[in-house]
């Protein structure tokens, strides 16, 4: 299943225009009972100097979302069965994935 992602983790090097560049992403977050529990295990700095995105491709508004919060009520055998997802900043100054989370995330 492909979804909509949208994602507002600017300093992420697959960060393009509110989406992400990548075909895939995974959320990590095995115990989360809250958003701010999970992350996107697919975040990577952005770098100085480098381009716009690691891939060099346009985001397509969709990707396919493997899942690892067992808790979230999306999470059909570790893929993501919401239509349209938000990735976001936990803190304000993002430098790591801990930094991230799926704001679509609602405990079963």
């Amino acid at each position: 299943m492909k979804n909509r992602l949208h994602c507002e983790v600017t300093s992420c090097q697959h960060y393009s225009d509110n989406q992400c560049c990548l075909e895939g992403i995974q959320v990590d977050g095995p115990a989360a009972r809250q958003p701010d529990q999970t992350c996107c295990a697919s975040y990577q700095e952005r770098r100085p100097g480098a381009g716009s995105n690691a891939m060099g491709q346009s985001p397509s508004g969709e990707s396919h979302i493997r899942c690892q919060a067992r808790h979230c009520t999306y999470n059909d055998g570790c893929s993501c069965g919401a239509s349209s997802v938000q990735v976001g900043c936990c803190c304000g100054d993002v430098t790591s994935k801990s930094g991230t989370q799926c704001c679509t995330f609602q405990e079963k």
